[in-house]
């Protein structure tokens, strides 16, 4: 049976990646380091022949995919469903603030991610549903194709645990880097994970970032 590809990947590191604020829908620019590591992206995928690359609607996940997709001859398509999970009234606050300010439902949410709602925000089952209504019908389109999707630590978990068939509770039990790599493959209604936070593109680097 012919099998399914995809990559993947984070958005390489912001400056608000690097000062521990919380960005969700919101946006910050791509750091000095964020940008050595779109480089080493580019580098390390090079060898890959996509037949198409998406990425979240969010400017840094489409400065971390454009260079990816210019090297590879291809044009960044955007799909709405991959954007960061909305953190409501929590956006644009360094971690500090919120645990000074709400910091009983932010423990409530390293405890029980599954369980709580950021004041004003979604709640992973809900990112997990758009996020992975997307990834099956990209799926379905590219049959027996390899493509990559830039999108987003908080996305790229709940598409992680779908594909493992962990529950969302086991949500901080992944990390993602900036600028990480996971792999994943369909065949035949299979699906299967690859590779999990793949940084050694990145050396020593991957371990400074968020």
């Amino acid at each position: 049976m012919p099998v399914t590809s995809i990559y993947l990947i984070r958005h390489a590191e912001t400056t608000w990646n690097a000062e521990r604020r919380l960005q969700g829908k919101l946006d910050a620019p791509l750091s000095e380091r964020g940008a050595l590591q779109v480089r080493a992206l580019v580098d390390a995928l090079r060898p890959v022949r996509f037949a198409a690359l998406y990425a979240s609607p969010l400017p840094r996940a489409q400065e971390t995919a454009r260079p990816v997709a210019a090297a590879q001859g291809l044009s960044v398509r955007i799909v709405d469903a991959f954007r960061e999970i909305d953190q409501g009234e929590w956006e644009s606050r360094l971690i500090d603030e919120v645990r000074q300010n709400d910091g009983e439902r932010l423990q409530a949410w390293w405890d029980s991610p599954d369980a709580v709602r950021m004041p004003g925000g979604e709640m992973l089952a809900e990112v997990q549903a758009r996020a992975v209504a997307a990834l099956g019908e990209l799926a379905t389109r590219h049959d027996g194709e390899t493509i990559a999707i830039v999108a987003h630590g908080g996305v790229n978990k709940t598409l992680l645990l779908w594909v493992l068939g962990a529950p969302l509770a086991s949500y901080w039990r992944l990390r993602q880097h900036n600028a990480c790599i996971n792999v994943v493959e369909f065949d035949d209604g299979t699906s299967r994970v690859i590779t999990i936070n793949e940084t050694a593109h990145l050396g020593d680097d991957a371990w400074l970032s968020a």
